[in-house]
Formats: structure tokens, C-alpha cells, sequence
């Protein structure tokens, strides 16, 4: 009953929100699943090795060969034998002899949730299904990185959200429908790169705007009259198909628009160069190098970036089409899949939302038929975010608030970080993927509350933690799975705080070695569970 109860609730939700930005119901949210989750990042579905269940993951990166466990069925209370010292003399032989112990575990839910079905790291959540990497939010389907959501369903990286549909990278949005790039925006439909924006259709990089259509401001009874028409189009096409193009699609459909000149109008872009110092980043990172290992790094951070980039997202390098300055692109929310010809600064994409829009008669004749003719000439992509006060920013993609930050995307609150995706509230973080108030980590992923920790996966409240798989409040341990509330741990099995200090220098040196000899260790948190081997 508890599947049934939540998919009933989702789909009476989907239902009312169709109505709300559609005007009408569509059916089912069963029929448009494939067009719901088609562009936003899969999430694993696997069989749990002791009951058969499905296990759902929302990290993928996980070798071939790993055993599975659903998060209810784990025994956090299960003791463990410490190995013998022949088993441990070194990390090969280590692993191996623990390989049995290494279950990875899905259908993660963490806080005060209920009714979650097929979703898994979610935490203080109700009614969420087929959902990943998402917190305290309700009545969401399809959606991926989120979090404070209400009433969403097909979206990817939202916010403060709420009656959304296929919304990608959105925040404080309300009502919008195919609204991407956008923030404090209401009542949107197929537009991109909007603030502050209320009541608009097929607008492009506007900002302050009210009944838009096209970037053209209309009066209130032509509009409302305009945006009817569109909207019943919309419902009739997404019924009869169950799918509607997204603004991708429909830029593609369109004949090639590209710019031609630096400047709108009388207007000059005036790009900002501010004064970057990569030696500082250096500097943190050999800082949190030392801090884990021990030791310093043999040579500068780029020398490891292949072992930094290997879980994590890596921004992208493009080119305005507007002034040919280099552009980075943050790899998630469709960022990546953007026309490379039609890609702007925030600057650039300000001055031409300003500049370009569709007469009266173009607007007239708008329909979902001939939409991709109509908005050609508009759809180009700011591809920028900058927010609050940034300093030393290189090479990144998307930051708030952030200083020190080097080859990142989605950095928010964060400072001396590097080759890094989505650290919030961070410092001293390298190779890491969605950390959130961690500091003086290396290669650790969907995680949070973190201290000097390395290779760690889906954790959260460690520290001094060293290759651990869903621990919560495991200190000074190592090679740990589904454990809490523990401390001189490895392998799950508890050791004195001296022979656990002795192991670890062992261990570390080995790790270390590897390290400064080859700039790469070959093992991760996501293929030291691997049955076929990952060595």
C-alpha cells in the first residue's frame, strides 16, 4: 500500500499542476515519464543481494561487479572481527581480505521523510518518486539536485521551488513550464535566462519583466489573449504526443541566427578582467595535500588533474558567439547540450536581451507550429552566473559568494576549492562532487559535514575518515561500509587507538607512494566494492 498511497498522491499532484500551468489535465503522470526523465541524469536501478529488492543509486559511477544492499537492510549494529596482520600488511591484500564486508547500499533516506519510493539520497522529504540527491521537499517526480521543492516533477538542479515542470537550474521559480537558467521567476513557459521575471512566454536573457512574449512587452488584454492560445496549444500537443520540444529542440528546428557584431545597438559590452592568482590555490591545496597524506605534493595541481576530474563533473570551455572570449560551461542542467554557436557572456546576453525581441505582428502569428522560426533570432544562451562577492575565481562556472576557487562549477558560500562540483559551504576541497560544509577533503562525493576525509561516498558527520560507503558519525577509521556511531575502525571492526595508529601510517604511506610516483591511485570508493577487481 505504501508504493500505491505514494504514486496516488504524485499523480494528483502532477494532475493539479498541469492545471495550474496548462490551464487543463493532461492524464496520468504515468504517460510521460520517458519525456520526463529524458533529459536530466539517470539514476541506477539495481537488485539488493539478499532479498532481490530494487536498489535505486543516485551517484552511477560504481563499478561492474559490486554488490548491492537496500539502506533498510542494513545492520549498523553487525560486529566484525579485526583482521590479522598478515591480512593487512598491505592495501591489496587489505582489500581483498575485507571484499566480503563491501556492500554499497542504495534507496538512501536520511531525516524525518516518508512515502519515498525508487529515490535514494534524499533526506527530510514526502512523496518523492524516482528521484535523486534531493532534501526537504514534497510531491516531486523525475527530478534530480534539489532542494526546498514543492509540486515538481522533470526538473534538474532547483531550488526554492514550486509548480515546476522540466525547469532546469532554476531557483525561487514558481509556476514555469520549459524555464531554464532562470531565478525569482513566476509564470513562465519556454524561456531561458530570466530574473525577476513575471508572466513571460519565449523570452530570452531579460531581466524586471512583465507580460513578455517574445521579449516584447504587451498590455494586459493581449497578452492574457496571446498566452491562452499558447497555452491550450501546449496542452493539446503535449495530450495528443505526450511530449512537447524543449527550448533545445526548438532552437534546432530553427534556421542557423548568428551574431555578427560585438556590439547592440550603441551599446558597448564592457567585460570585467578581474585579477586572478592561481599560486594561492596551489598553496591551499598543498595544504590539504599534506593535511591526509602527510606529505607535500610532487608538482602543482594540474599534475593531478586526471586523478581529481575521475568522479566528478569537469567544467567545459566554449566561445561567445558574440565576442569569441573564452566561456566555461558548468557540466550539469543541460549546460552542456546548448547550441556552441549561440553561447554568451552575462554581460553580452543582458545587452542583447535589451536589444532584440519580435515585433506585434510576429507575436500575433506565435504558435507552437512555427515557434522555432519565431524565436531564432532571440535564443541565445547566457551560460554565466556570478552572485554576492566572488574574489580569485578561475576557470569557473556558476559561484556565489565564493574565493580561491579553481576548474569548479556550482560553488556556493565556498572558499579554496578546485576541480570541485557544487561545494556549498565549503573549504579546502578538492576532486569533490555535491559536498556540502565540509572542509580539508580530497575525492569525496554526496556528502556532508565532513572533516579531512578522503574517497568518501555518501557520508555524512566523519571525520579523519579514509574509503568509507554510507558512514554517519565514524571518526579516525578506514575501508569502512553502512557503519555509525564508531571510531579506530578498519574494516568495520574496531582496533585499540594504538594499533590503529600504527596500521593507518602504514596504510597512508602506501597511498602516498602511489601518489607522488604516478599522480593517480587506481583505488576509489566507487571500485573498491567490485567483484571483478579494480586493481
Amino acid at each position: 500500500m505504501g508504493a500505491d498511497e505514494t504514486l496516488r498522491v504524485i499523480d494528483s499532484r502532477w494532475r493539479d499542476t498541469c492545471k495550474v500551468l496548462l490551464k487543463g489535465d493532461v492524464g496520468p503522470i504515468s504517460d510521460y515519464s520517458e519525456w520526463l526523465t529524458r533529459d536530466i541524469i539517470p539514476i541506477n536501478h539495481r537488485k539488493s543481494e539478499t532479498s532481490g529488492k530494487q536498489v535505486v543509486s543516485a551517484p552511477t559511477d560504481y563499478a561492474d561487479g559490486s554488490k548491492w544492499i537496500s539502506f533498510d537492510e542494513v545492520d549498523f549494529g553487525k560486529k566484525f572481527v579485526p583482521l590479522g596482520i598478515n591480512e593487512i600488511k598491505d592495501i591489496d591484500s587489505l582489500v581483498e581480505a575485507l571484499s566480503e564486508r563491501f556492500y554499497y547500499t542504495g534507496n538512501i533516506v536520511f531525516g524525518k521523510s516518508s512515502h519515498i519510493e525508487n529515490s535514494s539520497n534524499i533526506n527530510d522529504s514526502h512523496y518523492i518518486y524516482e528521484i535523486g540527491r534531493t532534501g526537504n521537499s514534497k510531491y516531486l517526480a523525475y527530478c534530480r539536485m534539489g532542494r526546498l521543492c514543492e509540486d515538481c516533477f522533470g526538473c534538474d538542479a532547483i531550488g526554492e521551488s514550486s509548480y515546476c515542470i522540466r525547469c532546469n537550474r532554476c531557483f525561487k521559480n514558481t509556476r514555469c513550464f520549459e524555464t531554464w537558467m532562470s531565478q525569482h521567476c513566476s509564470d513562465c513557459h519556454f524561456s531561458y535566462g530570466l530574473i525577476n521575471c513575471k508572466n513571460c512566454l519565449f523570452s530570452f536573457n531579460v531581466r524586471n519583466r512583465v507580460r513578455n512574449i517574445g521579449n516584447l512587452e504587451l498590455e494586459q488584454s493581449k497578452f492574457l489573449s496571446i498566452r491562452e492560445k499558447l497555452l491550450s496549444e501546449m496542452r493539446e500537443e503535449l495530450e495528443k504526443n505526450k511530449k512537447l520540444p524543449s527550448i533545445i529542440e526548438l532552437v534546432g528546428r530553427g534556421k542557423d541566427e548568428k551574431l555578427e557584431t560585438p556590439k547592440i545597438g550603441q551599446m558597448e559590452i564592457k567585460h570585467s578582467e578581474p585579477k586572478q592568482d592561481k599560486s594561492k590555490i596551489e598553496s591551499e591545496f598543498a595544504k590539504t595535500y599534506s593535511t591526509l597524506f602527510g606529505r607535500k605534493p610532487n608538482g602543482g595541481i594540474d599534475d593531478y588533474s586526471e586523478w581529481l576530474i575521475r568522479h566528478t563533473r569537469p567544467t567545459l570551455e566554449r566561445v561567445s558567439a558574440m565576442s569569441g572570449r573564452k566561456l566555461i560551461l558548468a557540466p550539469h542542467a543541460q549546460y552542456a547540450n546548448l547550441p556552441k554557436d549561440r553561447l554568451l557572456s552575462s554581460e553580452e546576453a543582458e545587452a542583447f536581451g535589451k536589444s532584440v525581441k519580435l515585433d506585434a505582428s510576429e507575436v500575433e502569428a506565435l504558435s507552437m507550429k512555427n515557434a522555432h522560426e519565431k524565436i531564432n533570432k532571440l535564443a541565445f544562451f547566457d551560460i554565466e552566473m556570478a552572485d554576492g562577492a566572488n574574489d580569485n575565481i578561475i576557470d569557473c562556472a556558476i559561484y556565489a559568494d565564493s574565493v580561491n576557487c579553481y576548474k569548479s562549477s556550482v560553488t556556493v558560500y565556498t572558499k579554496n576549492c578546485a576541480y570541485s562540483f557544487w561545494p556549498r559551504s565549503c573549504q579546502y576541497l578538492f576532486g569533490c562532487d555535491s559536498p556540502f560544509d565540509s572542509t580539508f577533503c580530497i575525492n569525496c562525493y554526496s556528502c556532508t559535514q565532513l572533516s579531512r576525509c578522503f574517497e568518501i561516498d555518501c557520508c555524512g558527520y566523519c571525520s579523519d575518515l579514509y574509503f568509507g560507503h554510507n558512514c554517519e558519525n565514524v571518526h579516525q577509521s578506514m575501508f569502512c561500509f553502512n557503519m555509525k556511531n564508531r571510531r579506530n575502525c578498519i574494516g568495520n571492526a574496531e582496533y585499540s587507538k594504538e594499533d590503529y595508529g600504527r596500521i593507518r601510517g602504514s596504510l597512508l604511506s602506501q597511498i602516498a607512494d602511489e601518489l607522488e610516483k604516478s599522480k593517480d591511485f587506481k583505488l576509489d570508493i566507487y571500485n573498491i566494492g567490485s567483484r571483478i577487481g579494480s586493481r
